[in-house]
């Protein structure tokens, strides 16, 4: 599902890698991998994609009562940082001249 909807809002879907990370006690991680061109089209505006496909990815695992978290693998962009609940992203504060 996640490499569905990844692939489906990227511009470059070839691009598009899904990882899956077994962690032990019920946990799983994803990561996501993508262009950098489509980071921003993955996230949303102020995160509400990615928030979106993180609850259904939730509601979807709870019936096998495993905790599943899904992560972009990309790093940020310079001097900037992603807050999934407040705006998107934002300057972290750094002055570069």
């Amino acid at each position: 599902m996640v490499e569905f909807v990844a692939k489906s809002l990227a511009e470059k879907p070839e691009e598009v890698l899904v990882e899956v990370f077994e962690r032990g006690g019920g946990t799983v991680a994803i990561k996501v991998k993508l262009a950098d061109e489509d980071v921003g089209r993955f996230i949303g505006k102020a995160g509400r994609n990615i928030e979106a496909l993180r609850t259904l990815v939730r509601v979807a695992s709870s019936r096998d009562r495993k905790r599943v978290f899904v992560d972009l693998a990309n790093a940020p962009i310079t001097g900037q940082q992603y807050s999934p609940r407040g705006g998107g992203r934002r300057p972290t504060g750094e002055v570069t001249a």
